[in-house]
């Protein structure tokens, strides 16, 4: 079955849920508040959530089932058949309810999920002209049972059809906040363009691949407001677990610019961030 991105940092700055826990490599001095990534963090974090939520109701739509969705380990799993589904279909629209129970489950991708995630359709995934709209009831996310965070507002899906490459493209947008366990809410805001450029005449969801472009702003945890703008589109590839290549700008209130690189076309998990002129070499987890 089809599914569409995991990432974008994964996709803006990971795989998916990515910049968070990213290394410093280099000891060169440079002013602490340019040193700064935990804004990025934020971000990093906020966009692998929501983009993970896109794959998950993707999947819903298209199938209307989650059986096929990365459940064998050896296909890089991603959910546990923990998560059920209640399908009210009319003629090929309506709404499906992806519901993870009250109690924290254990998905195989190592993330702990709990709650309903929302899906309202006006057809299939693949169908131009198709508006998927996402919302939450009480769902959370997190690397463990205790650290959880809330995910609400809204994500629309929008099927514009093929584009003169013959390429499928969705535009993409976000109105979303997260809160922390401590209380702590940060929003996000991403209006983007999805172009599906691989992958789409084949039933495998391993050779699909997808070139992201657009932008986010919003607040993180601790109150500082960011914007985000895509230099260079973010590939896709589903067949690897991290970004392959593409840039993008990271401004954290009034300080410096960071620029992120995801280097050349490799699959790996090294990444680069240049502030003030001085690289910094990353790992994605």
């Amino acid at each position: 079955m089809k599914k569409v991105i995991v990432s974008l940092l994964c996709v803006f700055a990971i795989g998916i849920a990515m910049l968070a826990g990213c290394k410093k490599d280099k000891t060169e001095t440079v002013a602490e508040e340019d040193k700064d990534v935990q804004t990025s963090q934020d971000g990093s974090l906020a966009e692998g959530t929501f983009n993970d939520v896109n794959n998950i109701a993707s999947q819903a739509v298209e199938n209307g089932s989650l059986t096929t969705y990365r459940l064998k380990k050896d296909a890089g799993s991603l959910l546990s058949s923990c998560a059920t589904l209640d399908i009210h279909d009319t003629s090929g629209h309506g709404n499906i309810y992806v519901n993870f129970g009250s109690t924290p489950c254990l998905c195989v991708d190592g993330r702990y999920r709990k709650g309903i995630i929302n899906i309202a359709y006006t057809g299939h995934y693949r169908d131009s002209g198709t508006v998927i709209t996402i919302s939450f009831d009480n769902y959370y996310v997190g690397k463990t049972q205790t650290d959880l965070y809330k995910v609400m507002g809204t994500k629309t899906v929008v099927n514009n059809g093929h584009n003169a490459s013959g390429n499928l493209v969705y535009n993409i947008n976000v109105n979303g906040s997260l809160m922390n366990t401590s209380g702590q809410t940060m929003t996000w805001n991403s209006p983007r363009q999805r172009e599906w450029t691989a992958g789409e005449g084949t039933p495998t969801w391993l050779d699909d691949q997808y070139m992201i472009s657009g932008s986010a702003n919003g607040t993180s945890f601790n109150g500082t407001s960011f914007s985000l703008m895509i230099t260079q589109p973010l590939h896709i590839d589903f067949s690897c677990h991290w970004i392959k290549d593409g840039k993008f700008d990271f401004t954290p209130g009034t300080r410096a610019t960071r620029h992120f690189n995801y280097g050349s076309g490799a699959c790996d998990n090294i990444a680069t961030v240049t502030i003030n002129n001085v690289t910094y070499t990353i790992t994605i987890p």
